[in-house]
């Protein structure tokens, strides 16, 4: 009899870690799918389109990826690329603190699009669509102290 109460309470203690093991991973599988539905940012642009706009603004930052960096005495120079949109920019890292940034985004064939102003850490310039065209990023702290090399 007590063999058999202990094999009872065994199973239904059993039943119960399953049945909350069960509970949180649906809570996590649902709080993860949440998550990444709320992180697709709607792209504003397609193809020549997004040429000169700002990758934050037109939602081609969200899925980006860094596939270049230059490194300079006081920045780093980032040449940037988004798969959704197809799009290449060049981003800039003050390694001195806040100051005035410069940066510029170069597409093989002569367009080019600069930034420099301000106070900033950070700084980023316009779009080029790229695809399969080679693109580099050039710039510095006060001045373009340099490119990554084009990709």
């Amino acid at each position: 009899m007590k063999r058999m109460r202990l094999v009872l309470f065994s199973m239904a203690l059993l039943v119960t870690l399953f049945g909350l093991t069960a509970i949180v991973a649906y809570a996590q599988v649902t709080t993860h799918t949440q998550a990444v539905q709320n992180s697709h940012v709607q792209v504003t642009c397609s193809g020549n389109g997004c040429n000169g706009l700002n990758p934050q603004t037109a939602g081609c930052a969200a899925t980006a990826y860094t596939v270049l960096t230059a490194v300079f005495s006081d920045a780093f120079v980032q040449l940037r690329y988004s798969r959704a949109c197809q799009t290449n920019w060049g981003r800039v890292i003050s390694r001195a603190g806040a100051n005035f940034l410069s940066i510029r985004i170069q597409r093989i064939d002569g367009l080019i699009y600069t930034f420099g102003g301000g106070t900033f850490t950070i700084a980023w310039s316009a779009m080029v669509f790229a695809p399969v065209m080679k693109a580099r990023a050039c710039g510095g702290f006060q001045v373009i102290q340099g490119c990554t090399a084009y990709i």
